[in-house]
């Protein structure tokens, strides 16, 4: 019998105080220096303004940029109390590497990655601006945020357009504005000045989400870069296709003998939803599935309806094991949304976002999948409608979103990168394997991080999705047979098979949050490029994920991290440990949901960590020492390229780490994690209190050569409890 997780990690814990402080900070400019190139940047700008016309300004207002130097990404170091001082308003920010004109010590990087802040306001503003920091009329405070600014400049019309398709004569566009639900100015503004040029705004679906408004624009080709001179557009592009699978989809007949597993009806206390193009009515796995049809979608089509089955069968049995000539039986039963719909040969992007935004503000399901989205990559400096509306949605944790990646990763360079909404930091993105077996790679076709930063490690994971010698083998409902086909489309389902089959078959209360920490804790990497294949190759069954090692215990947390203060979290290493045991192996994996502010991709995530690892409660600097000494557990090493010259605190922002290590036992005595929460907002401390924290950790103590450090630990900490793998509770006729 194997040994199982245990639960009820979060009892050990316990709050503590650390004081915390740093020297003084190194700046790269004086003063003087900082404000003569301001005051020079300020008139510039402030004479191109002059010239720009009423009917491309918002009531007056413009929008310039405001550049930092890399060695001011620190939230306390964001200027927004600067901007405020003058009726000036910090509308959002950009990531965007800089090569500044001084740095502070000796040893830099040529380039460092910085952050733009738009700022809006009127002419007299940044006039009132100028005025002050010219006569050095300001509080030190002010002062200390001049010195952090590199550069002012406008924002060019240029900068904003993204795509724009070249084959079409008219075009549909894809516009986001600095907008957010309390200006009223800016949407009517905007569609007089689109009028103007002959174009046509459609707000009866657009969204707007936090500081953003995104809507479809119509208009002539040639006319977008005039568009594009609006004060408060941010961005334009070409309205991307929709992705459903691999465009050269191969799907091969396989003729196979096969069998369903018999049907029984299944009792869970969570549900599950797939969204995509329907299964039909006329399917022998309907007992299993309850498809649902939004009041706008009319009609489907063979394509979606077979693409739809797939992937629920997919979720039911997972792929097709030739050695057994069956499939295994469903954790649960499912709900699949048709949000495509079939009369249109380009699906509206803003359509089906509508129809899953709709269904998951009921917060109905407890797991959902999404094998389709845009079919653009994802872009450093800027988030997709997808990925800002249902990051949103998602953020308060109640739900477990598995995402295809996309099936571009055979393009060149960024082409091949992740695609919306996978890089959303509140969802488990999933890649495509060329195999379950030991031998596995990624599958070519699956799309490659980096995801942005906060996401930075996307993929979450891969898992089997078919390759060209090795086809992913489903039952297709529409057909009654097994298709051999490939795509990220399938990988998606399949892991949240193992997701909610985990809940389902143990007796123990998992968060959301838990079961990705889970996953992303048995994940194996090896060494495989984490840009290819995240933290690595996931397990196929929810077996692999609660079962411990012979020599291992698996403990799971689920907590809540205070507004202030530090939780102490200790790492039940047992004591006594035999004589043959020199060697202790740690792995943890600490993962939160986060509120977000998708106008500010650098600072998107508003909840962070700071992880002290403290190994040996002995070992002080000196007998003054409140706290045993810290040493490195978590850090940006190998988990970011040094090229990418990502800031200091990155891995502070992240929802997810992972990292494991190896100790000598002698090292180790009651050793501990101690958490400080971190909170911001629009990239800057926040106004109000903070709301507590909830976190999920799983943590991995293997010893080698001792067989009993499961039994010790729980023996010596009596509040930990194994999970229990449950009888799946089926309904009686």
């Amino acid at each position: 019998m194997k040994n199982l997780i245990i639960g009820h990690g979060e009892t050990l814990t316990l709050p503590v105080e650390i004081k915390s402080g740093s020297g003084p900070k190194a700046h790269p400019y004086s003063f003087n220096e900082a404000r003569d190139k301001l005051v020079s940047d300020l008139n510039r700008v402030i004479h191109s303004i002059e010239s720009k016309p009423s009917k491309q300004c918002v009531d007056g207002e413009v929008i310039i940029k405001f550049i930092q130097h890399p060695s001011y990404l620190a939230k306390t170091y964001y200027p927004k109390k600067l901007f405020e001082r003058y009726g000036l308003k910090d509308v959002g920010s950009k990531p965007i590497q800089v090569k500044p004109r001084k740095w502070a010590t000796k040893k830099h990087p040529e380039e460092g990655l910085s952050s733009c802040i738009f700022v809006a306001g009127k002419k007299s503003n940044f006039e009132a601006m100028l005025n002050d920091i010219a006569h050095e009329r300001l509080p030190e405070t002010s002062q200390t945020l001049i010195r952090t600014i590199e550069e002012t400049s406008s924002f060019e019309a240029i900068e904003k357009i993204k795509f724009i398709d070249n084959e079409a004569s008219n075009l549909k566009l894809e516009v986001v504005l600095h907008a957010d639900t309390s200006n009223t100015k800016v949407n009517p503004d905007f569609s007089e000045y689109a009028g103007s040029l002959g174009g046509y705004v459609d707000w009866k679906r657009s969204k707007t989400v936090g500081g953003l408004t995104f809507v479809e624009v119509f208009i002539e080709k040639g006319k977008e870069t005039e568009l594009a001179e609006f004060s408060h557009l941010r961005v334009l592009r070409s309205m991307p296709k929709l992705r459903v699978n691999k465009p050269d989809l191969l799907r091969v007949s396989i003729n196979e003998k096969f069998e369903l597993p018999t049907f029984e009806p299944l009792k869970n206390n969570f549900k599950v939803c797939i969204f995509d193009g329907g299964i039909g009515s006329e399917n022998i796995i309907g007992n299993w599935v309850n498809e649902i049809i939004p009041p706008d979608v009319q009609g489907s089509h063979p394509s979606l309806l077979a693409h739809g089955g797939e992937v629920c069968s997919t979720y039911l049995f997972g792929p097709y094991d030739t050695n057994i000539k069956s499939f295994p039986p469903p954790y649960t039963n499912v709900d699949i949304v048709r949000v495509l719909c079939p009369n249109d040969a380009d699906p509206d992007l803003f359509d089906v976002l509508n129809r899953i935004e709709n269904v998951l503000k009921q917060k109905k399901y407890k797991y959902v999948n999404f094998s389709l989205g845009p079919r653009l990559p994802v872009e450093d400096d800027e988030v997709h409608v997808w990925t800002s509306v249902i990051d949103t949605l998602l953020q308060d944790g109640h739900c477990f979103a598995t995402v295809a990646v996309g099936n571009d990763g055979e393009l060149s360079g960024d082409l091949g990168r992740i695609q919306p909404p996978s890089d959303m930091v509140n969802c488990f993105a999933v890649g495509a394997s060329t195999t379950s077996d030991t031998n596995w790679e990624r599958a070519s076709y699956s799309c490659k991080g980096p995801g942005r930063s906060p996401g930075f490690v996307k993929p979450d994971g891969v898992i089997f999705g078919g390759s060209d010698d090795n086809l992913f083998k489903v039952y297709s409902p529409q057909t009654h047979s097994i298709i051999g086909t490939q795509g990220t489309s399938y990988a998606a389902p399949f892991a949240l098979r193992v997701a909610a089959g985990v809940d389902a078959i143990t007796d123990f209360d998992l968060s959301t949050t838990a079961i990705k920490a889970l996953l992303i804790h048995r994940a194996y990497k090896g060494s495989k490029d984490i840009n290819d294949v995240g933290w690595g190759k996931l397990p196929c069954t929810p077996e692999e994920v609660i079962e411990c090692k012979d020599d291992e215990a698996i403990i799971v947390y689920q907590g809540e991290l205070p507004s202030s203060g530090h939780l102490r979290i200790p790492i039940p290493v047992p004591e006594g440990l035999g004589l043959d045991c020199k060697w202790v192996h740690l792995k943890a994996t600490f993962c939160f949901n986060a509120n977000i502010d998708p106008e500010h991709p650098q600072h998107y995530t508003r909840s962070g960590l700071v992880i002290s690892f403290r190994a040996h409660k002995d070992k002080k600097k000196d007998d003054t020492a409140t706290h045993a000494d810290t040493i490195t557990f978590f850090s940006n090493e190998k988990m970011y390229e040094p090229e990418a010259q990502l800031r200091e605190d990155a891995y502070k922002w992240e929802t997810c780490i992972s990292k494991e290590h190896r100790f000598k036992k002698s090292t180790l005595l009651a050793p501990v994690f101690d958490v400080k929460f971190h909170a911001r907002e629009h990239g800057a401390s926040p106004e109000n209190k903070t709301e507590p924290l909830n976190y999920s950790l799983v943590l991995s103590i293997r010893a080698e050569g001792e067989t009993e450090t499961y039994n010790k630990i729980l023996q010596q900490n009596q509040t930990l409890k194994t999970i229990r793998v449950t009888n799946r509770i089926r309904l009686t006729k």
